[in-house]
């Protein structure tokens, strides 16, 4: 999913004024939006996307099948859609019958701008949670990725000497400790090796991230090298 284009709504409600003040206001918050007056027409509109909408507001009292019968097939279709139930019921038990639905939030007509917004806010940050500032490195699948989103594979070698350094107190590793974590020929793992082990993984890195590429991985005088950027392992 691209985190650049606007998350996607369809109103589903059958009274035309509330839905076309919906669908405009929606629209005017940045939101790609889209209204359809029952369940049938979210069927067809559904039929017609490349993909579901991110989120769907659903009024209950629909001609035909109920809101209530709509948010338990999404849900069962759609297990990521956020579902806001927009609706005059009241009642407690309408609320349980909502949530158990399938509904994310339960929301009593009539209803402020400002609340529906904070409620899909809300719902945004569960669909798409911000990315994590730290680096992720993947040492079964040997690949490690940015926190701007951008991969690329290592070596057994590079992910073993990363991780080193990232177990390490201060995040410093002894040269002759990070030798120990490679594998490969006996004589061949000295601390030519290891330099050049890590001029490699830092062109790697910055490829990935070329605004930090000065603060990567530096030599510390008689103590090794120490990992400068935040790393998560799994």
């Amino acid at each position: 999913m691209n985190r650049a284009e606007p998350l996607s709504i369809v109103v589903v409600e059958d009274y035309g004024i509330l839905r076309e003040e919906l669908v405009h206001f929606l629209a005017l918050n940045h939101y790609t939006v889209a209204g359809v007056n029952c369940s049938l027409g979210l069927d067809d509109w559904l039929a017609s996307q490349r993909r579901p909408p991110d989120m769907t507001v659903l009024d209950l009292n629909l001609p035909g099948e109920g809101g209530l019968e709509v948010a338990r097939r999404l849900r069962a279709t759609y297990p990521a859609m956020g579902i806001v139930m927009l609706t005059g019921r009241k009642e407690a038990a309408d609320r349980i019958s909502g949530y158990t639905s399938g509904a994310d939030v339960y929301l009593t007509k009539p209803v402020s701008g400002e609340e529906l917004l904070a409620v899909l806010h809300s719902l945004q940050r569960r669909l798409r949670p911000p990315p994590s500032a730290a680096w992720q490195l993947d040492l079964q699948h040997h690949g490690i990725t940015s926190p701007g989103g951008a991969g690329c594979e290592l070596s057994a070698n590079e992910c073993a000497v990363l991780a080193g350094m990232a177990r390490a107190r201060d995040r410093i590793a002894d040269s002759a400790e990070l030798l120990l974590l490679c594998s490969g020929e006996e004589g061949t793992l000295n601390k030519g090796y290891l330099g050049v082990l890590l001029s490699r993984l830092r062109r790697k890195l910055a490829a990935l991230s070329p605004d930090t590429a000065p603060q990567l991985i530096r030599a510390v005088r008689n103590k090794g090298y120490q990992l400068l950027i935040p790393l998560e392992i799994r």
